[in-house]
């Protein structure tokens, strides 16, 4: 793609740039303000011993004129407009103005945050209520309306449904919103109190409904390879094309290879020492999201995967890929970034937020709902990839965090569907247009990637392709 054609970017949030970054640095000014004040009252201090000194009190006789002069000096430099004690005050007021004022939009951000979860939840179990309460009127407008629908011409059918991903498309809060009040929409269809506040715990209690999830099988396929399996990534879009040839390795007209992931192995460089070989983890994402309780079956990739994860649970998936990455060589000390696409986004984002016994260090996601992540590591790094046509980042409920370890870039690259958005294809165009974007925040997580190696270094690599199945 040229530079003109390149998917414009909507938005970027978080990062060296974000605003949630400036906290840390307020703070930082605060305690140098503090600092500086206390060492003008230190000053003070030494004026006042001055002005009892000895010497100086006895030179008081010989030369009176002189003395109250010195006396008059000091103390209006220790007590006077604009003395040290004055400004030592000043430096103390404004430190703790700084620290009110970030304490202050910190607690603002977190009350906005539980207002909207509050009001998306009460509107839901409205929205579940009402269902309810009108269920046998919804079937009887169903009965009437499915003839009705049958009798429209397939060009009007079409023609709707265009115009509902249009709608879904010019509107994504609303998905965002209707999302974040699933709980509430449970609790009301049930007419049960309040159990479900978060999206976190009715994915929980939707994961019950499958079988509880099996000890994970994990199969080496030496049948299986990626052409990009031998060559290092030089960039983001090199990244994500591999990332999509990976993908590639489970299609839907071969359900025997769903489950399959990749595990590359980048050499350390003679010039660069004892410095451990460093690995890149490709994690497609869910093979089957209309699994049901009764058709459940060997694929880790499928639904009941997505909620676990989304509930903040273990899944299948998750364990089977910490045994491929032990398989593969994958030590503890070694450096890993974990790329991943929908689920496998998820996955990666989970493995760095609440740890995996790998030394996790970056992270990419493309299209993933990943904003239920608890936080992450102080000097780790997220980039993460979202579609503005793809519904998918939206089924956390909630916008990403805006941290300094996470930076969101938004991109508008639409597809001819809504699940056609989703697509990794879309992913290595947004990846393409946020390389040559000027934006600070992006920059920096791309200058990591490359600093430590997982992009541009020209290592030798090789790779193994590992399947999980139940």
């Amino acid at each position: 793609m040229t530079r003109s054609s390149l998917p414009p970017i909507t938005q970027v949030t978080g990062g060296v740039e974000g605003f949630a970054a400036s906290y840390p640095a307020m703070q930082e000014l605060a305690d140098r303000i503090a600092s500086t004040a206390g060492r003008l009252r230190d000053h003070a201090a030494a004026d006042a011993h001055a002005l009892a000194d000895p010497a100086l009190v006895e030179s008081a006789p010989l030369s009176p004129v002189t003395f109250a002069e010195a006396e008059s000096r000091l103390l209006e430099a220790m007590t006077g407009a604009h003395g040290i004690l004055e400004e030592a005050i000043g430096c103390e007021t404004l430190a703790l103005l700084i620290r009110a004022e970030v304490a202050a939009f910190q607690e603002c951000d977190r009350l906005v945050a539980v207002s909207l979860r509050v009001l998306d939840d009460q509107l839901g179990e409205a929205a579940g209520y009402a269902a309810r309460l009108s269920a046998p009127a919804l079937v009887v407008a169903g009965l009437v309306a499915a003839p009705a629908w049958r009798l429209m011409s397939e060009r009007t059918r079409r023609r709707l449904g265009r115009e509902l991903e249009v709608w879904l498309d010019d509107h994504p809060e609303a998905v965002q919103h209707a999302v974040d009040g699933s709980g509430g929409l449970l609790d009301g269809l049930l007419g049960v109190p309040p159990i479900d506040p978060t999206v976190a715990d009715a994915a929980s209690d939707l994961s019950r409904l499958y079988p509880p999830e099996a000890t994970p099988r994990v199969v080496r396929r030496r049948d299986l390879a990626t052409p990009l399996g031998a060559v290092a990534p030089d960039d983001l879009t090199g990244l994500l094309r591999h990332l999509r040839q990976t993908n590639a390795l489970s299609p839907a007209d071969r359900p025997g290879d769903q489950g399959t992931i990749e595990v590359q192995r980048l050499r350390a460089r003679r010039e660069d020492g004892a410095a451990p070989d460093r690995y890149i983890v490709y994690l497609p994402g869910t093979d089957d999201p209309t699994a049901m309780p009764w058709s459940h079956d060997r694929d880790v990739r499928d639904l009941p995967a997505d909620l676990h994860v989304m509930a903040g649970e273990p899944a299948a998936y998750t364990r089977g890929i910490e045994r491929a990455m032990t398989r593969a060589g994958v030590g503890p000390r070694d450096p890993v970034l974990l790329v991943g696409h929908s689920l496998g986004g998820m996955e990666a984002a989970t493995m760095l937020a609440r740890g995996s016994g790998f030394r996790v260090t970056h992270v990419v996601t493309a299209g993933s709902p990943v904003a239920g992540m608890p936080g992450y590591p102080a000097h780790s790094h997220v980039l993460s990839l979202e579609n503005r046509g793809d519904v998918v980042p939206l089924l956390d409920g909630r916008d990403n965090a805006d941290s300094r370890q996470q930076v969101t870039v938004q991109f508008d690259d639409p597809g001819r569907s809504v699940l056609g958005s989703h697509r990794l294809g879309h992913y290595v165009h947004g990846a393409a247009a946020a390389e040559v974007s000027p934006d600070a925040s992006i920059a920096e997580q791309l200058a990591s990637l490359r600093a430590h190696g997982f992009l541009g270094s020209g290592a030798a690599a090789t790779s193994q392709v590992f399947q999980i199945v139940r």
